[in-house]
């Protein structure tokens, strides 16, 4: 059996590496209503460069907390970037979000019962976006869900 080897889409993970925080607008959801809040992610390479983990912790406007824990990782058979997501609503992944990167843009899509999250993560030197679009249910569209713009503050 051939060992899956380090290539350009682990390469592309490193951008993430470091501490970052940054203000977050949230709308309104099934977990919880409109507001904004303050996120702190913290992105370790790990696994001799074939993971990524994040740390999430989401400070929100009434003083709640939203945590999270995601393991990115590339699939040696499709070369697709994959995150495994846990956090603090209790949903377990069913699935990985998967996807990849158009030019310095990574896309991941997860599809759970609930319905689909495409995120859009961009790493340009010491800024990082991510945007958020939800299709819930039977909806046929996507619409925000959140918009954060972060500030690398260590490497």
């Amino acid at each position: 059996m051939d060992m899956p080897t380090l290539g350009p889409a682990h390469d592309a993970l490193k951008a993430f590496a470091g501490d970052w925080t940054g203000a977050e607008e949230l709308a309104a959801s099934p977990w919880a209503p409109a507001s904004t809040a303050r996120g702190d992610c913290e992105y370790r390479l790990a696994l001799n460069g074939f993971a990524l983990i994040q740390q999430y912790r989401q400070h929100r406007e009434d003083g709640t907390e939203f945590l999270g824990h995601n393991v990115y990782t590339v699939d040696p058979r499709t070369g697709e970037t994959l995150c495994y997501g846990f956090d603090s609503y209790g949903f377990p992944p069913e699935s990985p979000a998967r996807g990849g990167w158009t030019g310095a843009t990574l896309i991941l899509e997860k599809r759970t019962a609930r319905g689909v999250a495409r995120h859009r993560l961009t790493p340009d030197g010491d800024e990082l976006t991510h945007e958020i679009d939800v299709r819930m249910g039977e909806d046929g569209e996507f619409s925000a869900f959140l918009r954060a713009r972060y500030t690398r503050e260590n490497r």
